[in-house]
């Protein structure tokens, strides 16, 4: 016969079962593991860098993000920012850190690139909320690394012995890169 203390363990068994359950039709998420060029970037703190931008409050400019992107040749983390207006949809500026491979070695950039938009029509309430997080769906880019019509603000190879030097560099040069982007 079980006893009152049986039947509210067995309650509060089944309560924390229904809790780690995922909603009804949402995919269980993978787990990747990380890449290199990841790591690389965890370890100079490349999200946290670019993170206080997007909190700031600028004159000119809307600015989203960050958000970490991959594929097989290279990471990044990356914000995006228009300006602001009606038609400030039409180019949008790409700031992010990126690690890919040179040789055998990683090189860490952090660039600019700026984006045509590439949608059919322009709705700016929809606009407005979809951009905040995702900016792929106007702007037909995958986030790449800055080619060589592109803008690199900084580059350097990536070591385990420089990484807290190369942290430093990064979080210097987006401090300048926010100053000339608040300016105007």
């Amino acid at each position: 016969m079980a006893t009152a203390n049986d039947n509210e363990d067995r309650y509060e068994d089944i309560l924390k079962r229904i809790s780690e359950r995922r909603p009804f039709g949402v995919k269980r998420r993978e787990i990747r593991p990380q890449t290199p060029h990841e790591r690389a970037l965890d370890r100079i703190n490349a999200y946290d860098c670019l993170a206080e931008l997007p909190r700031q409050d600028y004159e000119h400019w809307m600015c989203y993000g960050p958000k970490s992107l991959r594929a097989s040749a290279w990471a990044g983390v990356v914000v995006w920012a228009h300006r602001k207006g009606y038609h400030g949809y039409q180019t949008l500026t790409l700031l992010g850190v990126w690690a890919q491979y040179n040789g055998e070695h990683i090189v860490i950039g952090l660039g600019e690139r700026e984006l045509p938009y590439s949608a059919p029509v322009y709705d700016a309430g929809v606009y407005r909320v979809a951009i905040q997080g995702n900016f792929k769906i106007y702007y037909d880019d995958t986030g790449r690394a800055p080619g060589a019509d592109d803008q690199f603000l900084y580059r350097h190879t990536y070591s385990e012995s420089e990484r807290l030097r190369l942290r430093q560099a990064l979080r210097e040069t987006v401090r300048q890169w926010k100053r000339d982007f608040s300016a105007g």
